[in-house]
């Protein structure tokens, strides 16, 4: 599903979006001439639950939260009300596809390897066979070969990481071609 659609060098909501309740509602809400407060609100959408957002990699929903509203200059006091959060699932199941559903796991993935590479230094301890050898030496040559075994296989996991992105965008933009009077081949999703 397509959210917003860009029209020249402006941005409007995709028609289709105005089709489902809760982002109509939320149309319908703003009273304003420009839809500020909606624009708003379908920006939060968007960062927060598009698999395309820059804020995808934090894969937190608290922290990506947080850092929208600080980036996108929303406020300390903001909050989602119970209709923008009905939107938004809403949203994200008009956006799952396999290939968003693999992607979200190679970001879960990546993110874990991140965060035990982090660790590694500090969860270290020398074992009783070592009890002659200074302990920091045995903590940084054990830290030092996880640490490069991981390092090893990041690279790849990290190009594997932005092939499927690209292969992602690419599924959005097949999607929104074929609209209309176009239509799919069969198998053209595989």
């Amino acid at each position: 599903m397509k959210l917003i659609e860009f029209d020249g060098l402006e941005f409007k909501i995709a028609d289709e979006a105005l089709l489902v309740r809760p982002i109509r509602e939320l149309f319908q809400k703003d009273k304003s001439k420009k839809k500020e407060e909606f624009w708003k609100q379908v920006s939060y959408i968007f960062f927060m639950c598009d698999p395309r957002s820059t804020y995808m990699y934090l894969m937190d929903e608290g922290e990506r939260s947080a850092e929208i509203c600080k980036q996108e200059g929303f406020g300390e006091e903001w909050k989602p009300s119970s209709l923008l959060i009905e939107a938004m699932n809403v949203y994200r199941k008009h956006c799952v596809t396999t290939a968003s559903l693999l992607l979200d796991d190679m970001r879960y993935a990546l993110d874990s390897i991140r965060l035990i590479i982090r660790r590694i230094g500090l969860s270290l301890r020398p074992s009783a066979e070592d009890e002659n050898t200074n302990p920091t030496d045995i903590k940084l040559d054990k830290a030092l070969d996880s640490m490069t075994k991981a390092a090893e296989k990041i690279p790849d996991l990290a190009r594997k990481l932005v092939e499927a992105e690209k292969e992602l965008a690419k599924d959005f933009e097949t999607d929104d071609k074929a609209r209309g009077n176009a239509s799919k081949a069969v198998g053209e999703d595989i």
